[in-house]
């Protein structure tokens, strides 16, 4: 004699809840890649006690090789007051732009781009970190 069993196991597996848990995953990757700073290059900046609240319309890294960088793209240095001057063109009056400059880098750099800030009657955010 044959003995069945009663209780048929079902093999169904609902994918309702690993749906929910992947949407919200997608949601916090969304919400978190949105806090980052884009463009930071692995500069060491200055210490302040002093926090800007202006917004920048973008930003400038000179890291202590001497490399400059907008937005995070690398550019050379003959053609940065000409990339500064394309990308803030129909800007406000007097754009502002925030400078990262390596805490270990000569004056003499960071005043090169200060002088080509001035020119084009642009104002410069010096990036730091809180002490």
């Amino acid at each position: 004699m044959a003995i069945k069993s009663r209780n048929k196991r079902n093999i169904n597996f609902s994918m309702s809840g690993m749906s929910d848990i992947v949407f919200l995953l997608l949601i916090f990757f969304m919400i978190v890649s949105t806090l980052i700073t884009p463009g930071l290059q692995e500069v060491e900046l200055p210490m302040s006690n002093n926090q800007t609240v202006a917004s920048p319309e973008l930003s400038v890294t000179i890291s202590k090789d001497l490399k400059y960088f907008i937005e995070g793209e690398e550019i050379n240095y003959d053609l940065l007051e000409s990339k500064l001057i394309q990308l803030l063109a129909g800007k406000t009056d007097n754009p502002t732009v925030r400078l990262n400059a390596d805490e270990n880098l000569a004056w003499d750099q960071v005043m090169q781009f200060i002088d080509i800030a001035k020119r084009n009657k642009l104002r410069v955010i010096l990036g730091t970190r809180p002490m």
